[in-house]
């Protein structure tokens, strides 16, 4: 009967630990699929790296292309080299309709397999007067088919939008 007994709280453990990572794994999946921007130590007034992360293609499409929409603060725009890609950057007011507004980094002529994560990055100058959250909307080609990761909070209260921007923050 005690074994018994054990062997059935046995069993409640292990579905539960089971459920609890399952839990997990779906509360992370999502958040974890978003396109990203790392940026470490980003200081008003000062040269900065920025690493754009993109987990996989879009919708089991292979990444064709990218685009930044480089926000004001940046300026001395520079992408860096990825073999198998070029990168052309558009200075602000060059653009068409509301694109023009802010200066662009276009990557193209690659493919990354859709199952496959990529890191493009570039560096700019951070304006002396940037604070806080600053946004990089992003917009995934592939090949018709893109992923505008361009969603900004609706507010401070606010949760995580769809397809959210990615964004880093400026310290003084």
């Amino acid at each position: 009967m005690q074994s018994s007994r054990t062997a059935a709280l046995s069993r409640i453990r292990a579905a539960g630990t089971i459920a609890l990572a399952t839990g997990l794994a779906i509360a992370a999946g999502p958040a974890a699929a978003h396109v990203t921007i790392a940026a470490k130590g980003v200081k008003a007034g000062q040269t900065a790296t920025f690493v754009l992360k993109i987990p996989h293609g879009c919708a089991g499409a292979a990444t064709t292309g990218l685009r930044v929409a480089v926000p004001g603060v940046l300026s001395a725009i520079a992408p860096q080299d990825k073999p198998g890609w070029t990168a052309v950057v558009t200075p602000a007011g060059e653009g068409t309709g509301a694109s023009a507004k802010r200066a662009q980094i276009a990557w193209t002529g690659g493919t990354i397999a859709a199952a496959e994560h990529a890191e493009f990055a570039f560096t700019a100058k951070v304006a002396a007067d940037a604070k806080g959250r600053v946004y990089v909307p992003i917009v995934q080609q592939c090949g018709d088919a893109a992923e505008r990761w361009i969603d900004l909070p609706a507010g401070p209260e606010a949760g995580e939008p769809g397809k959210p921007a990615p964004a880093f923050d400026v310290k003084p």
